[in-house]
This record gives C-alpha cells, sequence and structure tokens, in this order.
C-alpha cells in the first residue's frame, strides 16, 4: 500500500503534462494557464513538504498517509468535473497538498516496519525506485490516456488507485497504538518561514525561464525566499521545538547526504528534460512513443537500486554513492558529444549509465539521512529527504532549460513554444532551430549536468560516512512501539 502511494504522487507530476495540448484545445488557457496547470502541484507540494512531515509525526503517520489519500482522490474528482482553467489549477494545487502528506509518511512508516537497519535499507531501496518508476510511467500512462479518452482521464486514472490503496491502508499500513509523543508545541513561525521561503523559491525557479531572470518579479522572490530563509535558523535556535533542529546540519551525514541528493536531483531531473526534448523535437516521436522509449532508463534504475543492496552493505555507503554518482555523470557523456545526427543510439546509453547510476546511488544515500534523523521526527528527515529531491529538480530543469534556450537565442532562431515535457511543465521558451544549434545546446546543458553530478560525487566522497553505522540513537526507543498489522 505505501508504494501504490507513492506510485500515485510520482505519477501525479508527470500525468498531467502530455494532456497541456488537449487541455489548449478544450479550455482556451493561454500561455500562462497552461503554466499554472502544469506547475501548480509541483508548487503546492514543495510549499507542503515540510510542515506535513512535522504534523505525520505530531498527528500519527498513517493518518497523514490516509488524509493525503483521501485528499488527493477528491481533488482528482474535482478536476475530471472541472469545466474551467482556474477549477483545473486549483485541483492540482490541491493534489500537490495531499501528496505532501502522503510523501514523508510513507517513507518515515518505512522506520516503524522495518526498526531492523537491513530491512530497512531494502524497504528504502524499494521506496527510491518505486519513486522514480511512478514518475517515468506518467507520460506513457499519460500518453496512452490522453490519446483515447481525452484530457479529463489524466485526473480520473488516480481514482481507482486511491480506492484500492484507501482500502487496504486498514490492514496493511501500520500506526502505533500508542503515539509517540509530539516535539512540544507547534513552531508556527518556523511553519511559516518554511512556506514562504519555498514557495518564493520555487515559484521563481519555474518562473525564471518564462519571465527571464532579470523580471522585478523574480527578484524579488528570491529576495523573499532568502529573507525566510535568513529567519528560520536565527528563530529555531530561540524555539524550545525547533522545526529543524539546527543539531541535524551539525551532523556530518546528514548534510552530506542532502546535498548529494539535491546534486543529484539537479541532474537527473534536468536532463530527463532535455533528453524529453531530444526525442520529441529532433526525432519527431509523438508523446507516448518518447514515454515507451525512457522505459530503458526505468530497467537501469531498477537493476541499479538491485545492485545497491549487494555493493552498499560491503562497501558503505561512501563509496556506493560515490561510483553511482560517477556513473551518473558518465552517462552525460552520450549526451554531451552526441553528433548532430546520431539517433536515438546517445538516448539509450545515457538512459542505461546514468540510470543504473541513479538507482545505485539514491537508496544509501536516503538511508544516510533517515538514519541521522531521530525515530520520532521521521516524517521530518523524510520531508526534508524529499524536499531537497523537489526543489533540486526544478533548479535542474530550470537551469538546464535555459542553457538551452540560450544557444537559440544566440543563434537568432524564432521564439516558439516549448513541448510540455516531464518532469516539469513548460519552464522556458525554447526556440524553433536546426538539429546543429539544438545539439549545441544540448552539448552545453549535458556538461553542466555532469558537473552536478560530479559534485554529487565529490560531497559524498568527502562527507559521507564509510558505512553508516547503527542508527541515530534516538530512532531506537527503549520501548519500541506495538503495531496494529505487520507488513
Amino acid at each position: 500500500m505505501l508504494c501504490t502511494g507513492l506510485f500515485l504522487i510520482g505519477l501525479d507530476v508527470t500525468v498531467m503534462n502530455v494532456a497541456l495540448p488537449s487541455l489548449q484545445s478544450a479550455l482556451d488557457p493561454g500561455p500562462q494557464g497552461l503554466l499554472w496547470i502544469a506547475d501548480a502541484y509541483t508548487l503546492a507540494l514543495a510549499c507542503c513538504l515540510l510542515v506535513a512531515g512535522v504534523w505525520s509525526d505530531t498527528h500519527g503517520r498513517r493518518r497523514a498517509f490516509t488524509l493525503g489519500l483521501a485528499l488527493c482522490g477528491a481533488a482528482s474528482v474535482a478536476g475530471g468535473l472541472a469545466t474551467g482553467t482556474g477549477q483545473v489549477v486549483a485541483a492540482r494545487l490541491a493534489m500537490g497538498c495531499g501528496a505532501a502528506l502522503l510523501m514523508p509518511s510513507t517513507l518515515s512508516l518505512i522506520t516503524v516496519v522495518f526498526p531492523d537497519p537491513a530491512g530497512r535499507r531494502k524497504a528504502v531501496a524499494v521506496w527510491a525506485l518505486v519513486a522514480g518508476l511512478g514518475a517515468l510511467a506518467g507520460p506513457v500512462i499519460g500518453g496512452l490516456l490522453v490519446e483515447h479518452y481525452g484530457w479529463r482521464a489524466g485526473f480520473w486514472i488516480n481514482v481507482p488507485v486511491v480506492v484500492v490503496t484507501l482500502a487496504g491502508t486498514g490492514w496493511w499500513v501500520p500506526e502505533s497504538r500508542h503515539p509517540r509523543p509530539g516535539p512540544g508545541p507547534p513552531d508556527r513561525v518556523g511553519m511559516g518561514a518554511v512556506t514562504c521561503g519555498m514557495g518564493a523559491l520555487v515559484w521563481s525557479i519555474i518562473q525564471g525561464p518564462v519571465r527571464g531572470w532579470i523580471d522585478p518579479a523574480i527578484g524579488a522572490g528570491f529576495i523573499l525566499a532568502v529573507l525566510a530563509f535568513a529567519l528560520l535558523p536565527w528563530w529555531e535556535k530561540r524555539h524550545p521545538a525547533p522545526l529543524l533542529p539546527p543539531r541535524l546540519f551539525a551532523d556530518r551525514r546528514f548534510t552530506a547526504a542532502v546535498a548529494a541528493l539535491a546534486w543529484m536531483f539537479f541532474a537527473l531531473f534536468g536532463s530527463l528534460f532535455l533528453l524529453t526534448l531530444y526525442l520529441q523535437t529532433q526525432l519527431h516521436y509523438a508523446p507516448a512513443q518518447t514515454g515507451l522509449r525512457l522505459l530503458p532508463l526505468a530497467a537501469a534504475l531498477g537493476a541499479g537500486a538491485g545492485a545497491s543492496l549487494l555493493i552498499a552493505p560491503r562497501w558503505g555507503d561512501r563509496l556506493t554513492v560515490t561510483t553511482g554518482m560517477l556513473l551518473v555523470a558518465s552517462g552525460f557523456g552520450f549526451l554531451a558529444l552526441a553528433p548532430p545526427v546520431s539517433g536515438y543510439g546517445p538516448a539509450v546509453g545515457y538512459q542505461l549509465v546514468a540510470g543504473f547510476g541513479a538507482g545505485l546511488a539514491a537508496p544509501p544515500a536516503t538511508e544516510a539521512v533517515l538514519g541521522a534523523v531521530p525515530g520520532e521526527q521521521a516524517g521530518t528527515g523524510a520531508a526534508v529527504n524529499d524536499l531537497v529531491r523537489e526543489v533540486g529538480g526544478a533548479l535542474g530543469i530550470a537551469v538546464l532549460g535555459s542553457l538551452l534556450a540560450a544557444h537559440h537565442a544566440q543563434a537568432g532562431a524564432p521564439r516558439g513554444p516549448l513541448p510540455h515535457s516531464p518532469p516539469a511543465g513548460p519552464c522556458a521558451a525554447l526556440p524553433a532551430a536546426p538539429s546543429v544549434t539544438f545539439m549545441n545546446g544540448l552539448h552545453t546543458a549535458s556538461w553542466a549536468a555532469a558537473a552536478a553530478a560530479l559534485s554529487a560525487a565529490l560531497i559524498a566522497a568527502v562527507g559521507l560516512p564509510r558505512h553508516a553505522g547503527p542508527a541515530h540513537p534516538a530512532a531506537q526507543p527503549a520501548h519500541a512501539p506495538q503495531l496494529e498489522s505487520e507488513l
């Protein structure tokens, strides 16, 4: 049931992107309307993740899981019945809020179901794999549904998944019989600072390539984010129950794993965006065909996640994550060195090498984040893990998309709309241009993504311990809570 809920989140991130042309014909939302339809989910998810993680620690993780599922289901019904752009955007915002409750609880519940480090490592590997497969399945499933049933099918597909998952939650998702003590009075100022800062940051990242990075609104958004994040540590040191305990960031294992994950998803989400553009604009595949040609990436992720279960316990987290990110960086060589007329071959090479490396690195890095967080704050730790993935991915799409568009602008190509590509909606206005110009931009952006992957490898090599060791002492209380059911 946890995997089903997690797959639903990944699916919703990308499933509607292939429906945007159909939405344009049916509702005529205009360019800004399409932007909001595509990005509302990601924006709401990023804004609410950390607060939702704290709420799940305080009020119960199964409760957060169930509430998130119900909210996603209700919002999907509303989206399927929508008759205007505003209603579709509102439905996507509500789905993002539901996903924010759902996503950290899936990861934090792993610490309850699997208290043993070996079992938890396997469960985290499955969690990382399912999260990636959900995002990759979005274009495939969405393309087939939209082609045969229209854009509303992108919403209705969630309803049976939510119903089945909710029906099984009482049997398969555990909850402590005696709730864990909460972290104290809610830190409303900290929650407000995080929500405001993340909202401003993610909105600026998404809108920057569209409005221009020197637009006053974008500058104001970044300034607001900086002020909010500057207030947060000052306030947290003075609050008796801080939202993010400062000692967490003094833990080298935690900070190194978080930084490595951020750079990892900067490279992966940005490169998936570039790869989808390459398949659609240069090889002229339809959305559904593009999704099918991304399946090698899913297979490589699965193989890498399986290999990490064998390699990480023997080699340690440091060497596993470093090796995985070096493979990701190497995979970008297939795109960075691809000739102007190269066909599907470089795309396959990139997917197999980089996908295997990402599958190898992501589970031990995620386990390092969870292992550094006290058990009673597992939801908060899971939310931090999810948050750096979302922000790193959004930043990767924006930056690499801007590098690609800049090459077209220098070539003097006429401006045109950007094809809507996973894992986010339109984030830059990519001009129509000859293959040579596009490939030059792809090469530059791929080298930048490779540099990000190398940064993640360096951070892991320097910051992660060779072996993770036992979980945080507070993660294993003297009296473990009894579970209503076992997986």
